[in-house]
């Protein structure tokens, strides 16, 4: 086993999840049927309207938690991002502590041993060898599902979890950085350019199907990004700005900045995952992410260090009972809305995520009036309203392309079949 985790046997398997359940040299009657019981409008149909549905929890939570953390950095009450981030991704091992007690219960090592006397030893010889023999061959060849669909092992699921962790956690990081220095929407405005980094990246690695409609959609959702970007840029930064801080115009560029290399950094994390991953069916997401947190947990801490002795992040401990209660909620958001995300990458794919995530700014606007009493001008909200339609829009067009694969997959192996029906009559 090399230090590399090839989870995805080929591009296709990670573009389709109907693709790794039929052998493309199998074509017996039970292969079909698999194939035709699993592909929409059944099986692949509920499979994308519970994508769906994670997204918008994801998208909730995610909106939720950028005000909560605006309330901490925008004002400087308690400006220490990295400690965030920290402290959401220790909040990963939260899932992982029961799962491991189950696992060491089934395993036996909190078991009270039980002990039975002496008998029939030739039996008890041959029925511990054909025990062995059975754990070896086990070992030997990993065992698939009811779908045809190996499991990834607990070795595999932690060297993809090392692989992931930095990426996840610099994503995070640069996204909660950023509102110290801008608001919300404008955050939330510009991590939705990584729909273009998706889109580029997922057509190179054979995760996506490049199409010029795909193309024009994620294009529509930048100009959205353009219209709002010009109104935060180049406009009066008080004006209507209700109860947010006052930013100077270096301030939201550096603010900005940070925002636009999160979605740099998510649209490659969103490709990697699904193309080493493929299918939802083959990880567990809260033993994955449980070893996320883990990772970053022993490997991230010096960083306390680096940042309190060169003055960017002084080490303080929370001021007040309300500061660290916003902090412990919005790490449990964060737990949850990362989880339901990476769920719906797999279940649907990272362009129609990275693309549906841009509803968060229709969200993050009506959120800033409620809450900031912060007024938007009309050119926000048209430029909203674009980013929406053009999620929409893509949505479409993957599930037409997914369609029109998954039947151009069933007419070859039905064509592949004919001909062993004839030979039998």
């Amino acid at each position: 086993m090399t230090g590399r985790v090839e989870v995805v046997s080929n591009d296709e398997d990670a573009r389709r999840p109907l693709l790794s359940r039929i052998s493309p040299g199998n074509s017996n009657d039970i292969d079909l049927d698999m194939a035709a019981n699993n592909t929409r409008p059944g099986h692949e149909k509920w499979r994308r309207v519970v994508g769906l549905l994670l997204l918008f929890t994801t998208v909730v939570l995610w909106t939720a938690s950028n005000f909560m953390a605006s309330t901490l950095f925008a004002d400087n009450t308690y400006s220490k991002p990295y400690l965030v981030t920290y402290v959401n991704t220790a909040c990963f091992l939260i899932p992982l502590f029961p799962i491991v007690v189950r696992r060491l219960y089934l395993s036996g090592s909190l078991k009270t041993p039980r002990y039975a006397p002496l008998s029939q030893e030739h039996d008890d010889d041959t029925n511990t060898q054909e025990h062995l023999d059975d754990e070896t061959s086990q070992k030997a060849a990993p065992t698939k599902d009811a779908h045809g669909i190996i499991p990834l092992s607990l070795g595999d699921t932690a060297r993809l979890s090392l692989e992931f962790c930095m990426l996840w956690f610099l994503a995070n990081y640069f996204v909660a950085a950023c509102l110290e220095h801008t608001t919300v929407a404008s955050s939330t405005i510009l991590t939705s350019t990584s729909s273009i980094f998706t889109l580029l990246l997922g057509c190179a690695v054979g995760v996506e199907i490049f199409t010029l409609r795909k193309l024009f959609g994620v294009l529509a959702s930048l100009l959205g990004v353009v219209l709002i970007s010009s109104v935060d840029l180049f406009g009066d930064n008080d004006d209507g700005r209700g109860l947010f801080p006052h930013k100077s115009a270096r301030q939201v560029a550096l603010g900005d900045a940070m925002a636009l290399l999160s979605a740099v950094l998510y649209g490659v994390y969103a490709v990697l995952m699904k193309k080493r991953i493929g299918d939802e069916r083959r990880i567990s997401m809260p033993v994955f992410f449980g070893l996320v947190g883990l990772f970053n947990l022993l490997l991230l801490w010096p960083g306390f260090l680096i940042l309190h002795y060169t003055g960017i992040e002084p080490f303080e401990l929370p001021p007040s009972s309300r500061v660290t209660t916003i902090i412990l909620v919005n790490s449990i958001s964060s737990l949850l809305s990362d989880i339901a995300w990476a769920y719906a990458v797999l279940l649907t794919s990272p362009i129609v995520v990275t693309v549906g995530l841009s509803t968060t700014i229709p969200l993050s606007l009506i959120g800033q009036l409620l809450i900031n009493n912060q007024t938007s001008p009309a050119i926000y909200w048209l430029g909203a309203c674009v980013v929406v339609l053009s999620f929409v829009f893509v949505n479409h067009e993957e599930v037409q392309d997914e369609a029109a694969q998954d039947q151009r997959i069933l007419d070859q192996a039905s064509s592949s079949r004919e001909p062993l029906h004839r030979e039998e009559a």
